[in-house]
């Protein structure tokens, strides 16, 4: 599987996804955890197939997919 070329801050968007449970969607970007995350990288992480935003309980939150967790379990080694 070809690793995507990935930006040092969708890199640390992806690990906040991971680590945080607490997500919100404000106008125009989200919060995860203790990070703000602009609309533009979570549509860039989404084009690229990396992340998915769901809908728990009527809340929407972004899931990593398996892909976009390979990626961080390589960087880790």
């Amino acid at each position: 599987m070809a690793k995507p070329d990935i930006s040092k801050s969708s890199m640390q968007a992806l690990a906040a996804i991971s680590h945080f449970r607490h997500q919100r969607r404000l106008a125009n970007s989200w919060v995860v955890g203790d990070r703000r995350l602009s609309s533009a990288t979570v549509a860039k992480l989404a084009q690229n197939n990396l992340i998915r935003e769901l809908a728990f309980k009527g809340e929407p939150a972004l899931v990593l997919t398996d892909e976009a967790k390979a990626i961080l379990s390589s960087n880790h080694q």
